[in-house]
């Protein structure tokens, strides 16, 4: 990536960011215990949302919630979602259900189902493989690095937005007057991790908000 490209990346995701922040608010729910440290690092350093712990009661009325890398998604939690999903505000639920043991597979796959309509197979160790990327097909066709496990998708629940494999893996749908858009593979650890692509990719699909 030239310097060029980098900047007008960079540029695009503070732009995001600020009229999230302004106009829209953005949200980030941490299930602390229940997800990948490293996304919600990730998210919180390059778009800067309001955090809401798990724990406290409900989630502020906004346009976007941003859920990364979810292990275990709490009856409550999945509820308060839901609540904005039907208020209209657009979800990013990214899951890392891939990374559980056999038994907690089972239950944070109930919840996706219960809650969300959302039936994924069980997960996929990518790695190693030639070709370390997921397909996106929208916003814009980009590819993003993997994080070594998937969770592909069941019956279709949504229009799949990317595939690794020729596996769907990730989905968006209107949920409610909301849209809730479902990541099988998490992009919150590539933000982290300052990968240009991810962040130039999730500022796009921030923009898609009204």
């Amino acid at each position: 990536m030239t310097r060029r490209q980098f900047l007008a990346t960079t540029a695009a995701a503070v732009s995001a960011g600020n009229r999230l922040r302004g106009r829209s608010p953005c949200v980030l729910l941490d299930l602390q215990r229940g997800c990948l440290r490293e996304s919600v690092a990730g998210y919180t350093a390059v778009f800067q949302p309001r955090v809401v712990r798990a724990h406290m009661p409900g989630i502020p009325h906004c346009a976007v919630v941003l859920v990364p890398a979810a292990l275990e998604i709490s009856p409550v939690a999945a509820r308060a979602i839901v609540r904005c999903l039907h208020a209209g505000a657009t979800v990013i639920l990214e899951s890392a259900a891939g990374f559980l043991d056999q038994r907690a597979f089972g239950t944070e796959r109930a919840v996706l189902r219960d809650y969300f309509g959302i039936t994924v197979e069980p997960p996929v160790r990518l790695w190693p493989r030639q070709t370390p990327y997921v397909d996106y097909l929208w916003p814009y066709a980009a590819k993003l690095r993997d994080f070594s496990r998937v969770l592909p998708l069941g019956p279709p629940a949504g229009e799949p937005i990317a595939w690794v494999d020729n596996l769907p893996v990730a989905l968006k749908r209107r949920s409610g007057r909301g849209t809730l858009i479902f990541l099988g593979s998490p992009v919150g650890p590539a933000l982290w991790a300052g990968d240009a692509e991810a962040t130039r990719w999730l500022s796009a699909v921030l923009a898609t908000v009204s």
